[in-house]
């Protein structure tokens, strides 16, 4: 594609006539679909590809099938945590066990990539949420209040083991207040009766001020 190709495709397409607009538009569909190619291709080329991820869905959905190709074909666990956060937003999702992994695992994306599932309701989550908050340092702060939040989103419910780790004295004080001030305990859903629901559970939940 040249500048002046594109011009011409424009130039035909702002005319009044048909034999003019319908082969410019196939053309400016060719062009697109050129464009979101090489855009995906930076996802895998980028020194920052978080940078190039960010922005990839204002293509709209002509990259799906092309980050699809990506992910399955890349051997690269970042390049495939974006391409699939970036699916997951168009409702593709061929990453999500991939997404599932990276929240129990992965040291850089799994706050963000927890957020994100939470966000579109994928219950799933609630389990590596779970076990990352058991095997995560208390010193990435981050980390655990986007757990906690993607947990809170999910109506997630926090055993006692986790109770008692994050009510501990030697916890951070974002996350210890976090835990007195915005949780509260609720009956089991299966027990309408406040007396009937477990006694080291509890759903998260934000008070709202």
């Amino acid at each position: 594609m040249t500048h002046s190709n594109l011009n011409s495709v424009l130039e035909d397409l702002g005319t009044t006539q048909i034999e003019k607009q319908v082969p410019a538009l196939e053309q400016a569909v060719d062009i697109v679909d050129s464009i979101a190619i090489q855009a995906v291709a930076a996802l895998r080329t980028s020194p920052n590809r978080f940078l190039i991820a960010e922005r990839l869905k204002r293509l709209g959905s002509v990259v799906v099938p092309h980050l699809e190709k990506l992910f399955q074909e890349s051997d690269d666990s970042e390049t495939q945590i974006l391409a699939a956060l970036v699916l997951l937003q168009f409702n593709s999702r061929v990453g999500v066990p991939c997404l599932l992994d990276a929240v129990t695992q992965d040291k850089d994306y799994a706050g963000l990539v927890a957020e994100h599932l939470a966000k579109l309701g994928i219950k799933e989550a609630n389990e590596p949420i779970l076990n990352r908050l058991r095997n995560c340092h208390l010193k990435e702060v981050d980390l655990v209040v986007n757990l906690l939040d993607a947990l809170t989103q999910l109506g997630g419910v926090l055993p006692s083991d986790l109770q008692q780790r994050l009510s501990a004295a030697d916890v951070p004080w974002q996350i210890r207040t976090m835990y007195q001030n915005n949780l509260v305990t609720l009956s089991n859903p299966e027990s309408p009766d406040l007396n009937d629901s477990p006694k080291d559970q509890l759903t998260l939940t934000f008070k709202a001020y």
